[in-house]
């Protein structure tokens, strides 16, 4: 304890405490109270401005941390918002493209009383093959069996090659050895319309054994000819695409590109009964 009133620290914090004790009581008995006020102010001054400083940078700083979290908030309720707004969009076509399916169906339905139909799915593609075969989510417990005609309003899709309880599969007309019975609408010429390896990536088939007199012309709407027991009659097949003659057996060599879009397809129908053509 007798060190520290010995120490240098303790008697200028005394010379100081007096200075502050007696000096302004002489300027006020002189006085000259604002002499003292002015050389107080000229000391203080130069501190508040950097206190000040220092206040406003600490409020400035604290300010844009509140106005950061205030940013972060916002960004979560508009991301939260646009995600809503997308399920609606989303819902909205998804309703929109139901609706207009619906309105094929029954379209088709109307234009052929005579067939009795099926709605189903397409749940899979098999992968590599231009959708050459199609899985659709309904099977023997809808009714479903071989060879039933897959279509849309567009026009045929394929048949039923392979079926379970509640899944078919479906050759596409461009899969190779797939044919239908087809005619040319303007000129009735009729020949058979097969699956080719070479033309199945570009979505078309061949229409081969055409009479030699044919004359097919590009954009020539081709139909089923509903001989057989598979496709019913006037089927949309699809539309010439090229025309050409083969150089063996110099009859019409035509190419036909599908009314259907496989790679696109959501919805098909199944013809499950209709009546048979007879000539």
């Amino acid at each position: 304890m007798k060190q520290f009133f010995k120490n240098k620290f303790f008697y200028i914090m005394t010379v100081l405490a007096l200075l502050l004790t007696i000096v302004p009581s002489v300027f006020y008995s002189m006085g000259l109270t604002f002499v003292f006020r002015d050389a107080v102010c000229v000391l203080l001054t130069p501190m508040q401005k950097v206190f000040n400083y220092a206040t406003e940078a600490v409020d400035g700083f604290a300010a844009y941390f509140y106005k950061f979290d205030e940013l972060i908030e916002e960004n979560i309720a508009l991301r939260e918002r646009v995600a809503e707004l997308e399920k609606q969009n989303y819902d909205a076509a998804e309703l929109e493209e139901r609706s207009a399916w619906m309105s094929n169906f029954l379209e088709m339905k109307t234009q052929h009383t005579d067939f009795k139909m099926l709605s189903a799915s397409v749940t899979g593609r098999e992968s590599g093959n231009y959708s050459k075969v199609l899985t659709i989510d309904v099977g023997t417990g809808a009714g479903v069996s071989l060879n039933m005609p897959v279509v849309t309003s567009e026009g045929i899709v394929g048949r039923i090659t392979e079926l379970g309880y509640n899944w078919a599969k479906v050759t596409t007309l461009v899969e190779p050895q797939s044919s239908v019975g087809a005619y040319i609408e303007r000129t009735e010429d009729a020949g058979i319309c097969e699956g080719k390896f070479e033309l199945s990536s570009d979505g078309l088939c061949q229409l081969s054994y055409l009479p030699a007199e044919a004359e097919a012309e590009i954009g020539d709407r081709v139909l089923s000819t509903g001989f057989g027991s598979v496709y019913p009659r006037g089927l949309v097949i699809g539309y010439v695409e090229t025309v050409g003659i083969n150089e063996y057996t110099r009859s019409p060599d035509v190419t036909v590109k599908c009314a259907v879009d496989f790679s696109e397809l959501t919805q098909v129908m199944i013809i499950t009964d209709f009546e048979v053509y007879v000539e």
